[in-house]
């Protein structure tokens, strides 16, 4: 064979090598334990960030991901995000070390592989309640239906993980007695010790560290995976409480600009404030495009609905339900209350907006210009008006007069209204009677 040939053809064998070697290797490891803290309430921000790190661990192959758990609790929709990131997409071993698991924090700890509990520790207490403004704590125990399907969730996840598949369900029915844990009068909340005995955690551990190595992973450095500045942000700008305010100072401010001429003040915040608010949701929520784009759009209808269609009809109505909509679909249970809350920042906002506006440039664009005074004319003892000097001048319709309209003398625009013809805009025309602020005119013959 001419040596030609290997000259030409031993780079594309080199490459081809490198391709096929780089392909049979295994993913690329990861020598520590990565330490995911899940420390407050359980929210969909919680959950994107689990699925996050669940989706990095996949790539990275840490040893085995810790979720560090101390929660009260949180969301039915959030929780089954988690464990289903936990139970179905983790690649990689997971531990659960529990400094308290209430209510959907319990799921979440009996979704990974092993679990343990420190000292001092609880778990249990996952009866399931909803929103209630006419309770005394402003909420009350969930329908059979909901607490069916709750309870269904904590038997599977029993199953699947080889718990205690009664004390499971127990967290959830009060109705389900535990001889020597909990009568039938009280739902199922264990200690560190309680946890172990009755089969839902697998070691009692005095700390991380030890923790880590009774499940044989002593001395292996730990990575703490803390969530980023932006998404610190983010679930700040998306509990209810400021998602509610940021909405409403967004849509009052558009409003008010869209009343105003230019682009102020009130135009810059309502689109920062609903660029924090969507921004937010985007990053800490499962909202996405469509949500973003519901929320717009229903604001747009809502400004058609001011200043284009009198009254208030379909535009107003759509705008409304497409806010309402894409609430519902970023907040789930707590839908009501950002509602509550948007409704009670924007009354308040609006309500200053109408006492502040008419003393600041914004408003005067709100105002007649015109004034009545109560001074009596030399020869007249009925109150005049300053559009007298109008009377007998020439000036141009700035739009059309069925009978009424505007017209322009000089620099000044003026509510003009003809003898009952019609006018079109751009035509010359006369005033031919000033009675108070009723400007008679007519058109001016060629």
């Amino acid at each position: 064979m001419k040596p030609r040939f290997w000259v030409r053809f031993t780079p594309i064998l080199i490459v081809l090598l490198i391709v096929f070697t780089a392909l049979g290797q295994p993913p690329s490891t990861n020598s520590s334990v990565w330490l995911v803290p899940i420390e407050t309430e359980i929210t969909p921000a919680t959950a994107q960030f689990v699925s996050s790190r669940v989706q990095r661990a996949n790539r990275e192959r840490p040893l085995a991901l810790v979720f560090l758990i101390n929660t009260p609790g949180g969301r039915v929709d959030a929780m089954s995000d988690i464990v289903d990131a936990i139970l179905q997409r983790a690649q990689v071993p997971t531990i659960a070390v529990v400094e308290d698991a209430f209510s959907a924090g319990a799921l979440i700890a009996m979704s990974a592989e092993q679990l343990a509990m420190l000292p001092a520790s609880s778990i249990g207490a996952a009866l399931t309640v909803t929103i209630d403004p006419l309770a005394p704590t402003g909420l009350s125990p969930a329908d059979e239906k909901i607490n069916s399907a709750t309870r269904s969730q904590f038997r599977a996840v029993a199953e699947a993980r080889g718990r205690n598949v009664r004390v499971a369900e127990a967290m959830v029915d009060q109705r389900i007695e535990i001889p020597g844990l909990a009568t039938a009068e009280e739902l199922v909340t264990l200690t560190a010790a309680q946890a172990v005995e009755f089969g839902i955690a697998d070691i009692q551990a005095k700390s991380l560290p030890d923790a880590l190595s009774q499940l044989g992973y002593g001395g292996i450095a730990i990575e703490r995976i803390e969530p980023s500045l932006t998404e610190r942000v983010a679930v700040s700008l998306t509990s209810p409480l400021v998602f509610a305010a940021l909405l409403a100072v967004g849509v009052i401010g558009i409003l008010i600009e869209l009343f105003t001429p230019g682009f102020g003040v009130p135009g810059f915040l309502g689109v920062l404030a609903l660029a924090l608010a969507l921004g937010g949701a985007y990053i800490a929520t499962p909202a996405n495009t469509l949500d973003l784009v519901l929320v717009i759009a229903g604001i747009l209808l809502l400004a058609a609905e001011i200043f284009i269609i009198p009254g208030f009809g379909v535009a107003g109505v759509l705008g409304l339900a497409a806010l309402a909509f894409a609430i519902f679909r970023i907040f789930q249970d707590s839908t009501v209350l950002v509602l509550s809350y948007t409704a009670l920042f924007g009354g308040v906002l609006l309500a200053l907006a109408i006492w502040l506006l008419p003393n600041t440039r914004f408003g005067s664009a709100l105002m007649l210009s015109t004034r009545l005074t109560n001074k009596p004319a030399e020869d007249d003892s009925t109150p005049t008006s300053t559009l007298d000097q109008l009377l007998g001048q020439h000036g141009v319709a700035l739009s059309d007069l069925r009978p009424a309209g505007v017209a322009r003398f000089g620099p000044q625009r003026v509510d003009v209204v003809t003898e009952g013809d019609f006018i079109n805009n751009g035509t010359e025309i006369e005033v031919l009677k000033v009675e108070g602020n009723r400007v008679t005119v007519r058109a001016v013959e060629s």
